[in-house]
């Protein structure tokens, strides 16, 4: 069957923008060198939080410590290695043929991004397989690597606040300051490290931000509380889907304001 010309253009600019994201990503990682690098960062990262955890609270919150920063792992690639790569544009002078291309930019931003979703993941994967035997022991790492759709889902909601994030970057906020409260907030309103409060004011805001929800199914799983698993998805989804909203409407304002003079392309 024949699919239409529209679909089959759309497919194929798709599948264009992803080849020329893995090029991009090729040359300026590094190669093999900085991938190794990421993956050797990221099992030390896991290893602090989950010493953390049990200086807290003992084995048990060693164990909880070690899952939370596994599914935490990907963040900050999701999150600030994907805004490096868009907001690369604006002192490159580039950025206007993504305002103005046929392609929106949010559909740009999410296609290009693939390839971090895959370094976040594969750096968390790592860090599970090189830490779970000793923290979780063999079964306890076979659970939490069953539920790696999880994480998936996690990381792809970080991703959605990790645009939002970029959005506001574009707008002439500092780049670092923006990612950095992100990122922090995240760890601690997730519960990563240590439970929140299910009263306090930490909870309530990680409520409105990705990872919490998702990290409660993946801590869940194969115990009572397993019932709870569609519900946190749903939320988790729900969330990642707010967000990636809000990001659009941003977006569309601020083409809308540099289209017409009133603000200038932040250099």
């Amino acid at each position: 069957m024949n699919l239409p010309d529209t679909i089959c253009h759309a497919l194929t600019t798709a599948l264009r923008i992803c080849r020329l994201s893995w090029k991009d990503y090729r040359i300026t990682s590094a190669g093999l060198v900085a991938s190794a690098g990421i993956g050797i960062r990221t099992v030390f990262q896991v290893a602090f939080f989950t010493l953390l955890g049990q200086l807290t609270a003992g084995d048990a919150g060693r164990a909880y410590a070690f899952v939370g920063s596994v599914a935490f792992a990907p963040v900050a690639a999701v999150t600030s290695h994907v805004a490096a790569v868009v907001t690369s544009e604006v002192p490159l002078g580039t950025m206007y043929r993504l305002r103005l291309g046929n392609v929106p930019l949010l559909v740009v931003m999410l296609l290009r991004s693939w390839v971090y979703v895959v370094e976040g993941l594969a750096a968390s994967l790592l860090a599970l397989l090189v830490l779970g035997p000793t923290v979780l022991g063999g079964s306890g790492t076979a659970a939490v690597a069953v539920g790696y759709p999880l994480v998936l889902l996690t990381t792809l909601s970080c991703l959605c606040a990790g645009l939002f994030c970029c959005a506001l970057v574009l707008s002439g906020l500092d780049e670092g300051l923006v990612l950095n409260i992100a990122g922090y907030l995240i760890l601690l309103c997730a519960g990563v490290v240590v439970p929140t409060d299910p009263h306090g004011v930490l909870h309530l805001v990680g409520q409105a931000l990705p990872l919490g929800a998702g990290l409660h199914a993946l801590r869940a799983l194969g115990t009572d509380t397993s019932g709870e698993l569609w519900g946190a998805v749903v939320h988790e989804t729900l969330v990642a889907g707010l967000w990636l909203l809000a990001t659009a409407l941003l977006l569309r304002l601020q083409a809308r304001r540099v289209r017409t003079g009133a603000t200038p392309e932040p250099v």
